[in-house]
């Protein structure tokens, strides 16, 4: 039988690195937002499992929202105040 090998993809951007954005993206994943938030990610997964936390499914990937996660942490500090 003969074997179905994969086309070999070109790369998008060959001989240079991937371009930088000069702008935030509007959504990271959960390790990003473990890496910003300087928090573990088992930590941040069971965050993005609260139902008021700003993180939605594509598929299988969560995404945080960067607006609601500033907004999420704005409220969190202002119950502590409180």
């Amino acid at each position: 039988m003969y074997r179905r090998t994969a086309k070999p993809q070109p790369e998008p951007y060959p001989d240079k690195q991937k371009p930088e954005r000069s702008y935030p993206s509007m959504t990271m994943t959960v390790e990003e937002m473990a890496d910003e938030l300087h928090i573990s990610r088992p930590t941040a997964y069971e965050l993005v499992k609260r139902s008021c936390f700003p993180a939605f499914r594509i598929g299988s990937r969560i995404l945080v929202n960067r607006k609601g996660l500033q907004a999420w942490i704005d409220g969190e500090c202002e119950k502590d105040v409180s």
